[in-house]
C-alpha cells in the first residue's frame, strides 16, 4: 500500500481507528552476521548467509520469530521487536509457479504453497525444500492462505494447519488430505494462529477476524488500517499484535494491536515484495518488556 492510499485509509475508517505511522526502514542481516543498530545497511542488497539446519524440536529459539517471503524467493526471519529481517536464503523448490502463502509450525518447518497448487516443506534454518504429497485442486481449493494453531493447552496437544480459500479446511500434514470446514465472506484471505486461537485478516477490508475452527464461523472482529484490495499480502501474530505486510512493488509493515484498537506502520518500506509470512505458536503471546 502507498503512503497516500494508507492516509485515505486511515481518514476512511476513522471512526474505529486509531491510525498513526512511524517513518522507519527496514534492517537487513545476513544469517551469521553482526550488524550494529547505527550501520548503514543498503535496502535491497541482500546476500546467502551460510545458514545451518534448524534443531528438530519443538519451539527452539528460531522458531519464535516469524518468517516472510519474498518474491524473489528468498526466505527471512523478521525480528518484530528489532524491525530486522535476516535472510535464511533462496528457496529451491522443483517447481515453475511463484511462493503464495506459508505457514511455520512448532518445529520450524515452513509450509510452503506455490501458485501452481503444490505444498513443499522447508526447512527455515537454511531454506532447503522437500516436496510433498499434497494433491492441488483439493475440495475447489486452488491456492490458498495458511495457518497453524493449537488443538488444545496441553503440553501434547498437538496442532493443525488450516487453509482459507474457497472456504476454512484444514490439512492433515501426514496424509494431505484437506477437508473442508465452512465457508468464509471476507474475500482474499491470510491465515495466522495465536496459540489455540486462529485469525484471518482481509486486505480488501482491512478485517481481522477471529474464527471457530471447527466450522469458520466468525467469533470477533477487529479493523485495521491496512486496506488495499489490489495489493500483494501476508500476516502473522506475534508478541500480542498483527503484523500485516502488504504492498504493490515493495511492502510495507503494519502493527494491529487488538488491546487498544491501534495500527501504525513501523516501516514504511521493506524494500522487497512479501507474498507470505508465518509465525508459530511458539511465538510469544505478549509483547516482550
Amino acid at each position: 500500500m502507498s503512503a497516500r492510499a494508507l492516509a485515505v485509509a486511515c481518514l476512511a475508517v476513522a471512526p474505529v481507528l486509531h491510525c498513526a505511522r512511524a517513518d522507519e526502514s527496514a534492517r537487513f542481516d545476513d544469517e551469521g552476521a553482526s550488524v550494529a543498530a547505527d550501520a548503514a545497511v543498503e535496502t535491497g542488497v541482500f546476500a546467502d548467509g551460510g545458514a545451518k539446519p534448524i534443531e528438530d524440536v519443538e519451539c527452539a529459539e528460531d522458531t519464535k520469530q516469524i518468517y516472510v517471503l519474498g518474491t524473489d524467493k528468498a526466505l527471512y526471519r523478521f525480528y518484530p521487536d528489532q524491525l530486522k529481517f535476516v535472510r535464511i536464503g533462496i528457496i529451491g523448490c522443483p517447481t515453475n509457479g511463484s511462493t503464495f502463502s506459508m505457514a511455520i509450525d512448532r518445529r520450524g518447518i515452513a509450509w510452503v504453497e506455490y501458485t501452481d497448487g503444490r505444498l513443499f516443506a522447508v526447512d527455515t534454518g537454511n531454506a532447503t525444500c522437500k516436496p510433498t504429497a499434497f494433491r492441488p485442486g483439493q475440495t475447489g481449493f486452488s491456492t490458498f492462505g495458511m495457518g497453524f494453531a493449537r488443538n488444545g493447552d496441553g503440553p501434547n496437544a498437538g496442532e493443525t494447519l488450516y487453509a482459507a480459500g474457497a472456504g476454512l479446511a484444514s490439512i492433515d500434514t501426514k496424509t494431505f488430505e484437506l477437508k473442508f470446514l465452512g465457508s468464509l465472506t471476507f474475500g482474499r484471505t491470510e491465515l495466522t494462529g495465536l496459540d489455540t486461537q486462529l485469525f484471518a485478516f482481509s486486505v480488501g477490508s482491512g478485517v481481522i477476524a477471529g474464527l471457530n475452527k471447527a466450522n469458520a464461523a466468525t467469533e470477533v472482529t477487529y479493523r485495521t488500517s491496512a486496506i488495499d484490495g489490489m495489493a500483494a499480502f501476508a500476516f502473522a501474530h506475534w508478541g500480542g499484535d498483527f503484523w500485516i505486510f502488504t504492498g504493490n512493488e515493495r511492502s510495507q509493515v503494519t502493527r494491529y494491536s487488538p488491546s487498544d484498537d491501534t495500527s501504525i506502520v513501523p516501516i514504511t518500506d521493506t524494500g522487497m515484495l512479501i507474498v507470505g509470512a508465518g509465525s508459530s505458536t511458539c511465538a510469544p503471546t505478549k509483547r516482550p518488556r
